[in-house]
């Protein structure tokens, strides 16, 4: 897809939630994945995966503040049924590779779910400067691929869309798979990369 089309899909601007005492350290570093982090703290990335509690790693003078995955847990009774060629587990750690960003409404649910672990921020995004900078590394989703509450929908390796490819190719996924029956509109946005301080400061929106 190009630049424009990448826009129009997920709107003028993306948003990073996170906790406002992660903003000094992500000013520093720049937005950094949770295994990247675990690596910098000297902690195995394993003991990430299915973190049941929020878990604060040490890293010098900045620590960083990483979400439960209670969302994801809740489908420990149903992962064959809604997980495509991974376990719990392995899904799990894959999400520790990304970085997510919202569109705009899906961004106001997600900071809703911080509130009751401190004071949250919403680290805006300029969705054309994301795409100049990052494209190589964006994928595309219909869904939140962290959450399993409720009845999990299906998901695998191919629920995240590569920019590389069409806006078909996103909206049609799941249609061509028999998995929906209308075309998907756009609920998540990952970045399979780190994003150092400098290029996060290029992609900042007010």
């Amino acid at each position: 897809m190009t630049r424009d089309e990448f826009i129009r899909l997920v709107g003028g601007k993306l948003v990073h939630c996170t906790l406002r005492d992660n903003l000094p350290a992500i000013e520093a570093r720049g937005l950094l994945r949770p295994a990247t982090l675990a690596a910098l703290a000297g902690v195995d990335p394993k003991s990430l995966v299915l973190r049941e509690s929020d878990v604060v790693l040490d890293i010098g003078k900045r620590p960083a503040h990483l979400n439960h995955q209670k969302p994801l847990r809740a489908g420990r009774k149903h992962e064959h049924e809604f997980l495509d060629g991974h376990t719990l587990e392995s899904w799990s750690e894959q999400m520790n590779r990304r970085i997510f960003l919202w569109p705009r409404r899906k961004g106001v649910d997600f900071l809703k779910s911080l509130f009751d672990r401190g004071a949250p921020m919403s680290l805006w995004l300029d969705a054309g400067r994301v795409f100049d900078r990052m494209a190589e590394h964006l994928d595309l989703a219909p869904i939140n691929t962290g959450d399993a509450t409720r009845r999990p929908v299906k998901r695998g390796d191919w629920i995240y869309v590569p920019v590389s490819l069409s806006v078909d190719d996103f909206r049609l996924n799941r249609v061509r798979r028999g998995l929906a029956t209308a075309p998907d509109t756009l609920q998540e946005v990952s970045i399979r990369a780190d994003v150092p301080s400098d290029v996060l400061a290029e992609m900042r929106s007010p």
